[in-house]
């Protein structure tokens, strides 16, 4: 049986605005931070693929986010997985649904945790820190294979041109 998923049902009493932002698997160190400044100037996420975001209008409040790719866990050994690697993530460090309208919408691959500041001291937190460095690492590695591959098969056809 097929597992619904929830989806963010826009409040018609509140405000919203969309902002679109390209951050590859190796910067979202920076999304995050860009996110949690939204959050201090009163814009709080609460729906997001993979370039656009949806923000609802509210008190500017101190929030902590933490974006992963949860797709890799299907097409992949494993290997860049976070969801894999970290399979109690959203239990252990998330806000519960009930109480984030982000973490309520589970219809998508590319996540984004609101993460309860109850929860860790982000700073003192060495499973958090460790979780957010390997989370750095892993993506850095993803992108350089990635590039060194996509180099190698420009290399490949351009030499296939050349000896035509």
């Amino acid at each position: 049986m097929k597992k619904l998923l929830r989806r963010f049902i826009k409040d018609p009493s509140k405000k919203y605005i969309r902002k679109i932002r390209i951050y590859p698997s190796f910067a979202y160190k920076s999304l995050d931070k860009w996110l949690n400044k939204m959050s201090n100037s009163g814009w709080h996420l609460v729906d997001s693929n993979l370039i656009s975001f949806l923000f609802e209008c509210g008190e500017p409040e101190n929030k902590i986010y933490f974006t992963y790719n949860a797709g890799w866990a299907r097409n992949d050994s494993g290997k860049y997985s976070i969801p894999l690697r970290y399979p109690f993530l959203e239990k252990t460090y998330g806000i519960k649904p009930k109480y984030s309208k982000l973490n309520k919408n589970q219809s998508k691959t590319y996540l984004t945790l609101e993460i309860d500041t109850q929860k860790i001291d982000t700073e003192n937190n060495a499973g958090y820190r460790e979780l957010i460095n390997d989370r750095n690492k892993l993506y850095s590695k993803l992108a350089i294979r990635n590039t060194i591959i996509f180099v190698l098969v420009i290399l490949i056809c351009i030499i296939t041109v050349l000896l035509k």
